[in-house]
């Protein structure tokens, strides 16, 4: 991953790929770790009303979980997710 930031709107377009790939599972219909993992980052960002993160500020799981799902071109502003 290069430096930079990942926008609200990226984080979300990676949260759809993983469900899409990984649904939840089981009797609890328990999350995948790295959905949980993105979900936890998206409920933050929501909570801080903040439209996204750089991604200097990531934990190692957030930014391993980003590099699996994030579609291509997904950094910076939700338009550029919604066209990669």
């Amino acid at each position: 991953m290069s430096a930079g930031r990942v926008s609200i709107g990226a984080l979300e377009s990676a949260i759809n790929r993983a469900r899409a790939a990984q649904p939840a599972a089981g009797p609890e219909s328990s999350l995948t770790l790295e959905v949980a993992t993105l979900a936890a980052l998206y409920g933050r960002l929501i909570w801080e009303r903040r439209d996204g993160v750089e991604l200097e500020a990531l934990s190692d799981a957030e930014r391993v979980a980003l590099r699996l799902w994030l579609p291509p071109g997904g950094f910076g502003r939700a338009e550029d997710a919604a066209a990669g």
